[in-house]
């Protein structure tokens, strides 16, 4: 095959043809028409063609940018390609032409973009602008070479030493340069890319090195997707070259880009965005520093540079754990020192999850059990209890027969929310390695487990719940950056509930009797026929129409496919709505009280367009907030529970400290904030002399002994 031309490529020979580079190709390019030969004409014309293979075409036509789907982020209009600042702000171009032009003047003063500057990544600079939202925690930041040691203010617990690290977006927006003719005339314009979703982000990392002898934090970032944002900028877009590659960003790419661009894997451990979750160790598995995304990726980095070494998918590690995409948040399990994750396999006829098992004495791994014949739905986390692993599917379910998933459309693309289909809940033995036992449940949406145990015969299960899916629509960088506009106009409420599955024995003879009734809704003629309409740009909706009681009331009901599988009832063990749930990691798989996370002030819980600004402790067994820690004008990331070393395998549930990186809107800058996770009292503090955009992501650590 030979070598794909990139219409930058083609700017390049016509330079070269020319005698031309850097600045005098502007130039020369922006003077006196000159006559063109007939290889020069047709030349032209090849690069127009480029052109149009690696923009979206339909983006041209579309409507003013405030008219366009949020998902579409490439600045285009009818009548101008909306150029930006260096902040990413619209400024002045002329509506004359189909592109705006640069002036003679404009370039001579800016160098002409290169693949080692980087220009597109420059970092926003915000300063005391009288702008003090959470806005500004979500545009490009850059990273740095060298370690800086930060100022600490307050005192860190002596035991606290050892390395921290976090991973969360870094580049939002790519801006690109190409070559376009205007009445005859090559011309030089700037266009950006932009990713749509707060979780589509490519990833910073941070890392800081703890010394509570000494009261010393060491920090150190990096950008680990360099090679991705030249590739943004060559292709002006991102078509993911697997499914689960983006959550809800326009790729602005045609849908000939997804036959040909099909791949398990970027070929360069820096092309693969990988920015989840990030773990310290995985057993089993030669490293010593993760990142993992929403697909079955696991980009190892070097814990001293941060640098990307390589990545691999799961089916890399062990054949068998095939899939489109594995759970970016898995379980590791204290007790036995497994890491227990899951792939989702699509397959013809059935959508089938797997769960696995690595470990330090098992480092190739096996399959515990499969889950078949399941719907296709969006699992961001599972559940671990001694006895049991708990996967809650729910109604988040794959559209179109799952086509648009496996033609790595972005999930939030792929997926829509019924409120007419029940949760379903799965229980697998860990004793048996099998699938023993499904229930249902009312339809609900969650990001996160929280924690489960097992008591007596039963097993409860604790997650934040939504009522549907409304809070992954908020999280899209429109929102995110016009708070305003945001609709609706507060962020979605989450409360904590408690499942509980009782009756296990009862629950597992039903569903020996009548597990082969589930019927699978992404059956070989379905999808034969959706990619037919997917093709042909035509996916319709077929569901009837029910108000939302109707659809919840048919989903819990006696009638339906479903109607044979035990019902699981539900408590609300917290009404506060928090994110990012933190529990102290000995407490996994057994009773506890205490859940740390990020939340609302009194202020903010009732205002509008507000995020969240606060860390909280609360006691799910009394349904109070036990502690709360807020500053004005500040808002937080993960913050991560870290316990003090005991002798015991379990010491106080809340002995230990919560780290997290805070954004100080009003400052334009960030810091590491240490709490007391008893009273959440600052221990100390340090500020980073840089803005850390937020991050959904979680983080991890590892303590010296």
């Amino acid at each position: 095959m030979s070598e794909q031309i990139t219409p930058s490529d083609m700017a390049t020979m016509v330079a070269k043809e020319h005698n031309l580079t850097g600045y005098e190709e502007e130039h020369e390019l922006l003077s006196s028409p000159k006559p063109e030969t007939p290889a020069e004409s047709g030349l032209r014309d090849m690069t127009n063609d480029m052109e149009a293979l690696s923009v979206n075409p339909n983006t041209l036509s579309q409507g003013a940018v405030e008219e366009q789907s949020v998902g579409t982020h490439t600045y285009y209009s009818k009548d101008t390609w909306e150029q930006h600042d260096e902040q990413g702000q619209p400024i002045a171009s002329s509506a004359s032409s189909t592109f705006s032009k640069e002036s003679e003047d404009s370039h001579t003063t800016l160098p002409p973009p290169t693949s080692s500057s980087l220009p597109e990544t420059k970092a926003t600079t915000f300063g005391q602008d009288g702008d003090t939202s959470h806005a500004k925690g979500f545009y490009n930041t850059s990273d740095m070479s060298d370690i800086r040691s930060l100022k600490v203010e307050g005192k860190i617990p002596e035991w606290l030493t050892g390395e921290h690290f976090t991973v969360g977006p870094g580049t939002y927006e790519v801006k690109y340069t190409r070559k376009i003719e205007i009445d005859g005339f090559l011309q030089s314009a700037t266009g950006t890319f932009s990713f749509g979703h707060w979780f589509d982000g490519l990833p910073l990392v941070n890392r800081f090195d703890y010394n509570g002898e000494q009261n010393t934090i060491a920090y150190r970032n990096r950008l680990t997707c360099r090679r991705m944002i030249e590739k943004i900028r060559d292709h002006h877009g991102y078509a993911p070259c697997h499914p689960a590659g983006l959550f809800k960003t326009d790729s602005n790419q045609t849908v000939l880009i997804k036959f040909i661009k099909t791949a398990p894997k970027a070929n360069k451990p820096d092309g693969e965005p990988c920015q989840a979750r990030i773990l310290s160790s995985i057993p089993g598995v030669d490293g010593r520093l993760f990142c993992q995304n929403m697909a079955n990726h696991i980009q190892e980095l070097d814990p001293s540079d941060l640098k990307p070494v390589r990545v691999l998918t799961t089916d890399e590690i062990n054949p068998m754990f095939k899939g489109y995409n594995s759970c970016p948040n898995p379980q590791l399990d204290l007790r036995t020192g497994e890491y227990i994750n899951f792939t989702m396999e699509i397959g013809y006829s059935s959508t089938s999850y797997h769960f696995f098992s690595l470990s330090s004495q098992d480092t190739k791994g096996h399959i515990i059990a499969s889950i078949h014949n399941a719907p296709t739905g969006y699992v961001n986390s599972f559940s671990l209890t001694d006895k049991y692993i708990i996967l809650f599917v729910y109604p988040l379910l794959a559209n179109s027969g799952a086509v648009k998933y496996a033609w790595n459309e972005s999930i939030m693309d792929s997926f829509s929310f019924s409120s007419s289909e029940p949760t379903l809940i799965y229980l697998i033995s860990r004793e048996e390695s099998k699938h023993v036992a499904t229930y249902r449940t009312e339809p609900c949406f969650a990001f996160h487990h929280v924690n489960a145990f097992d008591h007596d015969q039963s097993v409860f299960v604790d997650i934040l719940a939504y009522s549907d899916d409304t809070i992954a629509h908020q999280l899209t960088l429109e929102n995110l950056r016009n708070p305003a506009t945001m609709q609706p106009s507060q962020l979605a409420k989450s409360e904590i509930r408690r499942y509980r599955l009782h009756n296990i024995k009862e629950a597992r003879s039903v569903f020996d009797t009548n597990n082969t009734m589930i019927p699978t809704t992404s059956s070989l003629t379905s999808r034969a026929f959706s990619l037919w309409e997917y093709m042909r740009g035509t996916q319709a909706n077929n569901e009837a129409v029910l108000d939302d009681e109707e659809s919840r009331a048919v989903a819990i009901g006696p009638s339906g496919w479903h109607s044979w599988i035990p019902l699981a009832s539900y408590d609300k063990c917290l009404d506060y709505s928090i994110e990012l749930p933190q529990i102290n990691p000995f407490y996994k798989a057994h009773p506890y009280a205490f859940v740390y996370g990020i939340g609302f002030s009194e202020k903010s819980a009732t205002s509008t367009g507000k995020f969240w600004d606060s860390i909280v402790k609360t006691n799910i067994n009394t349904n109070t907030v036990a502690a709360l820690w807020h500053e004005e004008y500040c808002y937080p990331s993960e913050a991560l529970f870290i316990p003090r070393p005991s002798q015991e395998e379990k010491g106080e549930e809340d002995d230990g400290v919560l780290v997290s990186i805070v954004m100080n809107s009003k400052l334009g800058t960030s810091f590491l904030i240490i709490l007391d996770a008893v009273t959440l009292n600052v221990l100390a503090r340090a500020d980073l002399e840089t803005l850390v955009p937020l991050s959904f992501a979680h983080g991890s650590y590892r303590l010296q002994k």
